[in-house]
Order: C-alpha cells, then sequence, then structure tokens
C-alpha cells in the first residue's frame, strides 16, 4: 500500500471520528417534538394529553394541520384539531406527521453538491415517503408498518445534512461521481447512509427506522427484510423520476429483482404498481411543495 495512500485512508478516519464525536453537526429536534414523541409511544396517552402538550406552540399546529389537510393525505374532511387528527390517523399517523412537520427545515437546506434543486431534498424525501407508504400497504404489511416506512422513507438521506460541509469543497468531484455513496466514503471516510442512521439514532427514533436507512443504499446486497426492500424500491422510483434534483444529476437508481422477491411482487404486479407509485409521489409533491418551510 503507497504511502499516499496510507495518507488518505488516516484522513478518512479523521474526519470520520470527527463527525461521529461532533454532536453539534447533528441538530437536535425541538424539545416539544421529543416530549410529543415521547407522549405518543405511551399506550395510556389521550388525544387531550397531545393538545394540552401543543397548546404553547400554535406554530407547529398550524403547520401540521396545514399538512394533513393537503391532498397528500387525502382525507374526505378538513381536520381543525390535533383531537380529530388522532382520531382520523392515530397515534402512529400523529407521530409521523410530527415527524414530517419537525424535520423539514432540515430537509429543505442547501444540497447543491448533491445535485439537489432549492428544497429538492425534502421533495425528493416526500417522494420516497409516499412511495414507501403506498407500496407497505399494497403488500399488507400493516397500518403501524406503513406509517413507519414513511418516516424511513421521508428521512433515508437526512445523513446528507451532516456531511454537507465536508463535501461542499469537493462539489465538482461529486457531480461527476458514479455512486455517491462511494465518493462520500472516499472524501469523507464514511456515507451518508451510515450518517443518517446516527442522526437518527440521536433523535431516539425506532431501530428499524436506523436500519433502513443504513441499508436503502446496499446495491446487489440482497436483504429479508420488507422494510428494507419496500424504501429501496421506492428510493428508485423517485431518482428515476428525477424529482427534486437539478438536470441531469438525479442518480441512476435501478430496481432490484431480489427486492421485488422479498415483497412477492412479480414483474407484471411490478408493471402496474410502479405506475402507482408514481402518482402517489407526484401527489404528495404537489401537496407538500410549499408546506413546512
Amino acid at each position: 500500500m503507497s504511502h499516499s495512500t496510507l495518507n488518505q485512508l488516516a484522513l478518512q478516519e479523521k474526519t470520520r471520528r470527527e463527525i461521529l464525536h461532533k454532536s453539534d453537526l447533528i441538530p437536535p429536534l425541538p424539545d416539544l417534538v421529543v416530549r410529543l414523541l415521547a407522549v405518543l409511544n405511551k399506550q395510556e396517552t389521550e388525544p387531550q394529553d397531545l393538545e394540552t402538550l401543543m397548546q404553547n406552540d400554535q406554530v407547529l399546529v398550524a403547520k401540521m394541520l396545514a399538512m394533513v389537510n393537503s391532498p397528500f393525505y387525502g382525507l374526505n374532511r378538513p381536520i381543525r384539531t390535533i383531537k380529530d387528527a388522532v382520531m382520523v390517523l392515530g397515534f402512529r399517523g400523529v407521530r409521523s406527521l410530527v415527524l414530517a412537520t419537525s424535520t423539514a427545515k432540515f430537509l429543505q437546506r442547501d444540497y447543491t453538491v448533491y445535485g439537489h434543486e432549492p428544497k429538492g431534498l425534502w421533495l425528493h424525501a416526500a417522494c420516497v415517503a409516499a412511495g414507501s407508504k403506498r407500496l407497505a400497504r399494497h403488500c399488507k404489511l400493516g397500518a403501524d408498518s406503513a406509517e413507519q416506512l414513511f418516516v424511513g422513507g421521508l428521512l433515508h438521506d437526512i445523513g446528507k445534512l451532516v456531511l454537507v460541509p465536508y463535501l461542499a469543497e469537493h462539489q465538482r468531484g461529486a457531480a461527476a461521481a458514479a455512486s455517491i455513496a462511494a465518493y462520500e466514503r472516499t472524501a469523507v471516510g464514511l456515507d451518508h447512509t451510515e450518517a443518517g442512521a446516527l442522526v437518527t439514532a440521536k433523535w431516539n427514533l425506532s431501530q428499524e427506522i436506523q436500519e433502513v436507512i443504513k441499508a436503502h443504499h446496499d446495491d446487489g446486497v440482497q436483504t429479508s427484510q420488507p422494510s428494507v426492500a419496500v424504501v429501496r424500491l421506492a428510493d428508485a422510483i423517485a431518482h428515476e423520476r428525477g424529482i427534486g434534483y437539478l438536470p441531469e444529476r438525479a442518480p441512476k437508481g435501478a430496481v432490484q429483482p431480489a427486492d421485488l422477491a422479498v415483497l412477492g411482487l412479480t414483474a407484471d404486479s411490478w408493471a402496474t404498481l410502479r405506475d402507482e407509485l408514481a402518482a402517489a409521489m407526484d401527489e404528495a409533491v404537489s401537496s407538500l411543495a410549499n408546506l413546512g418551510s
């Protein structure tokens, strides 16, 4: 191994350790959101408990109500209070709504180095979230799993938040990279899947979400986990459509036959289903493009 290669590896390891230990690179969730998530995880929680907790943050309430009343949720009646939202969505659905509303600001930063247009990562994340939820429902994975995978899809690229400062000086190289994850590992020492798992661990999100985020770019690596297959398939379709990316900058995502097999999907059923996922993604973009600012 050459001296220059050893130096590069040492630099990568130094940068990786810095990211792992520099906690200010991972912004915390707002205190209220942390308390809301804790309350939502308790079986004895009642709708009025949420209303009491949120009464002093009408901005968050307004954003949540704007999102839940958007066409993205497709509800047949307006939701005017958090109690109404609980009655219609259930606690798991409200949990997804809280996370979507509170993390939007992190996904709307400048990610040009990754080829995203303004607010592009937010739009891409919304597409993968919508596609993951629709696919989980189609595969009858259960309502709780569908909501979990909505969050996993929404946050699958959250690790980019941590790596942007390190990649900014390498923008030209990132633009030319065949695999952005491989480029991140070369330039920084870890990729956004590992960084994303670190972020969601700090936010105390479930182990399943952390694992989905960490595995969503394991191209060519078979998985036995339906949750991983769901997000990888939704991500591939979102990349194929290029929503949220600058011209010619969307990664060349490919649907992996092994992921279809894990979910019991045939080539014929997938041909129809991918059109349904694309429609769900278009609906998400039209509904959420101006929300969460």
